[in-house]
């Protein structure tokens, strides 16, 4: 069964789409299912990694030990660490081991690079996963992972915490031991120079030395005192004016006015709480009155014989003066030259007490240090349970069913996607190279006026009719311009037949009469409707097998050159078949009647169009005896053939039938009339 040039390009097509797609779909999914499957266990944990102590200096001198946690980004490196995995394959079991060992040359590396921490934002939970090709293997790597890290974050405290306390105490012994060497080194220096405290009016020298500036200050002052005194005295004694004397203090007569005041207040008292009349008769009223005259008779004697006594010493107080100021210059004097003797023990008292001072000032800072270290100690141990970390799983690693990569599913959907697209475009480009060029496209400007037969061909009963609005009416039109490739050019009226398909072709060949069918293989090997007509039996040679075209007229009127047509075996069967005989040089036609007489060209041409009605074609009115030769005509031409070679298979044509044959001959070399195929398939089978 033959097919039509686009039905062949829908098989191609189809072919090369299937082709394609199959195998690259193949492929595709091969190497998507060929990879080993990647598992991930996956483990989350919160971790605390505790803090350490670290030394701060404070404004008051010195340091002070601080609490800074540690950082949870560097316990992640160490949780993904070499030495870290390193350890814990070596505490798998053999069996582990080697599963280990086929991952690579090194499998901590391999191990390594499947291991990821995160930190869940916020929060300090981690997040600890391994990938690899065992599920099973992946989960228990994860939770010894942890295991590992808890023991060895533990003996990491440990040792910090350790190794700080004994340092601390080191620091607080030796500090301990300077000071009391400074203090001992300070005391042997007090007890050596007979220094008491730091205060300086403490010590004994100080203080003595001190006294001793302050008597001879006192000293100093009663000397001008008593001068001042002794020099008034004199000068009023000269000028025979009275002096006054200085009061003795009377003790007899100050106890007799304080009892007698004491005795008023007493009598005071009791005038408060009673009657005048009372008092009177009370005895201790009258005892308080009693006693208190006898104190103010007591007082005045005693102030009458203070007076005489003030009034006999006026002569002795002059000399008293002189005694005093004698008395006091000897005082002054003895006193200076005390002073001036402890001056050298002063200074070198004064050098030894600032050297004492700045030992004292050099013990200070290291009694502040030792003080701060004690601190700290304290501290250190009182805030142990605030630094020790915390590892506690919060969701344990289990072995995943599924694979985390790759998702089969995924990638089997995206090769058949692409392998769909790459078929697209390899069919695409496939065509591109195999592209038969669309015949010329026809611009009709003016159509036939009349439904006449074609003026040229009387014996053409087909005409047009300009009313007609169906695709066999465009067929006939007659243009005057053709335009191919973008290309328009003036030719002249010609008619365009309709190329038939092979499958119309056979099936019209099927159902022709005898006489038919040989008019059919007439047209179809190149010979026109009216050489078909004027053949007879003595233009078949069946010795030279070829059949012999005489010279005449084309319907349209052009002259056509004899030529010979190979009598292929097809053709003669079909002459034989039709004459009952083989033909040898007589003149009967080759389509004749019963009678022997030709049978006209319009009667043949309304058997064909019974043929082709018969045969199931569309539209068959518009198959005629010119286009089963135009059918045969574009056969030849779309194989690429010479023009002149088919003007000697065909005959000559016009200017405008070689523009139309010339558009369909594909790209490339020309062929001659020996290399292309010159019997048609629908023929071919026919036979």
């Amino acid at each position: 069964m033959f097919s039509s040039p686009t039905q062949r390009a829908n098989r191609r097509k189809l072919l090369v789409f299937a082709g394609t797609f199959l195998a690259l779909a193949v492929i595709g999914l091969l190497y998507s299912y060929s990879r080993p499957a990647i598992y991930r266990a996956g483990a989350r944990v919160q971790i605390n990694p505790g803090a350490v102590q670290v030394e701060a200096a404070v404004s008051t001198g010195g340091t002070q030990g601080t609490n800074v946690p540690r950082s949870l980004l560097n316990e992640l490196q160490v949780l993904t660490s070499r030495p870290l995995v390193k350890a814990v394959l070596e505490k798998m079991s053999d069996t582990q081991r080697d599963t280990a060992s086929r991952m690579g040359a090194d499998p901590i590396a391999a191990l390594q690079a499947g291991l990821q921490a995160t930190v869940a934002e916020g929060t300090d939970v981690v997040e600890v996963s391994s990938r690899g090709p065992d599920a099973a293997f992946a989960a228990m790597l994860v939770n010894e992972l942890v295991v590992a890290y808890t023991g060895q974050l533990n003996d990491a405290y440990a040792k910090t915490s350790g190794s700080s306390f004994t340092q601390i105490s080191d620091e607080v012994a030796k500090l301990t031991q300077k000071v009391q060497s400074q203090r001992r080194q300070i005391e042997d220096f007090r007890l050596r120079n007979n220094i008491v405290s730091f205060e300086r009016e403490e010590n004994e020298v100080l203080g003595r030395v001190k006294g001793q500036t302050e008597a001879l200050n006192k000293a100093q002052e009663k000397l001008a005192i008593a001068e001042g005194k002794l020099r008034a005295m004199t000068e009023s004694a000269a000028a025979g004016r009275p002096f006054a004397l200085s009061v003795r203090p009377n003790a007899t007569l100050e106890n007799l006015e304080q009892r007698a005041s004491q005795a008023r207040e007493e009598l005071s008292e009791l005038s408060r709480g009673y009657t005048p009349a009372y008092m009177a008769m009370d005895p201790r009223a009258r005892a308080i009155r009693n006693r208190l005259a006898e104190l103010d008779r007591q007082i005045v004697n005693q102030r009458q014989s203070s007076g005489q006594v003030a009034q006999s010493d006026q002569s002795s107080a002059l000399a008293d003066a002189r005694d005093e100021v004698n008395a006091a210059r000897d005082t002054v004097a003895r006193m200076a030259q005390q002073a001036s003797g402890n001056r050298g023990v002063l200074q070198q008292f004064a050098a030894r007490f600032n050297e004492f001072r700045t030992l004292r000032d050099e013990l200070a800072p290291l009694e502040s240090l030792l003080r701060d270290a004690t601190q700290r100690k304290a501290r250190l141990e009182a805030g142990e349970a605030t630094r020790r970390p915390l590892v506690r799983v919060v969701e344990s690693a289990f072995a995943p069913r599924e694979p985390w990569q790759p998702q089969y599913t995924r990638d089997a959907a995206i090769v058949l996607g692409g392998a769909f697209l790459l078929a697209l475009l390899a069919m695409w480009v496939v065509e591109l190279f195999n592209r038969v060029d669309a015949p010329p496209t026809w611009v009709v400007s003016q159509p036939s006026p009349y439904p006449l037969p074609y003026p040229g061909n009387p014996n053409y009963g087909l005409g047009y009719d300009p009313r007609q609005d169906n695709v066999a009416a465009l067929a006939h039109r007659m243009p005057l311009a053709v335009e191919y490739d973008g290309r328009a050019t003036m030719l002249p009226p010609v008619i365009q037949p309709r190329e038939l398909l092979q499958e119309e072709l056979a099936g019209i060949m099927t159902n022709a009469s005898p006489t038919v069918l040989l008019f059919a293989h007439l047209l179809l090997r190149g010979v026109s409707p009216e050489e078909a007509v004027a053949l007879h039996g003595s233009d078949v040679n069946m010795a030279a097998r070829i059949l012999h075209v005489a010279s005449g007229h084309e319907g349209d009127g052009s002259r056509v050159a004899a030529r010979d047509i190979p009598l292929d075996s097809a053709l003669h069967e079909v002459i034989v078949n039709t004459f009952k005989t083989t033909p040898a040089g007589d003149a009967q036609p080759l389509l004749g009647d019963a009678n022997a007489k030709p049978v006209a060209l319009n009667d043949l041409t309304t058997e064909l169009l019974y043929a082709a009605h018969d045969a199931g074609v569309d539209q068959p009115a518009e198959v005629t005896p010119d286009a089963l030769r135009y059918t045969y005509v574009a056969f030849l031409a779309r194989q690429g053939i010479r023009m002149a070679d088919l003007a000697r298979a065909v005959g000559q044509m016009s200017a405008a039938q070689a523009a139309i044959y010339s558009a369909m001959a594909p790209a490339g070399k020309r062929l001659g009339l020996d290399q292309v195929e010159r019997l048609m398939p629908a023929v071919r089978q026919a036979a």
